[in-house]
């Protein structure tokens, strides 16, 4: 086999390991913070590590894990990493408001901007020609 050919199967399964560490900063981060939030908890921080673990390295894994898939294009890859992103980086903004005790309608945007993205991203990937 070519150098070509495996370079779907080597991009999953470094998306998976990238989204796994992302994962793991993830709890870290909540871990920290919680330290510091003086008793006050948000759902959005506690489990913000599940954005990137169950919308990202979970997929990747599956592609990596079963060749016979067929293998997402580039905007399919491009739209839904970007979504997961999205989602991860609003969840966690939200958590620091609820913890803050304010509230922003732009976090509220990006939740919305993400789910777009992931939903555009799998979209893509069933059309792809």
């Amino acid at each position: 086999m070519s150098t070509s050919a495996n370079k779907p199967i080597q991009t999953m399964a470094k998306s998976t390991l990238v989204y796994s560490c992302v994962a793991v900063f993830c709890l870290v981060f909540f871990l920290i913070y919680d330290q510091f939030s003086h008793g006050v908890h948000s759902p959005y921080m506690t489990w913000l590590f599940g954005w990137p673990l169950l919308l990202g390295a979970l997929p990747c894994a599956v592609f990596w894990r079963i060749p016979r898939l067929r293998r997402p294009g580039w905007l399919s890859v491009r739209l839904y990493h970007s979504g997961v992103a999205a989602l991860t980086v609003s969840s966690m903004l939200r958590g620091i408001f609820e913890i803050a005790g304010t509230a922003s309608d732009y976090q509220q945007w990006l939740m919305i901007a993400g789910g777009l993205l992931l939903l555009g991203g799998v979209v893509a990937y069933f059309f792809k020609k």
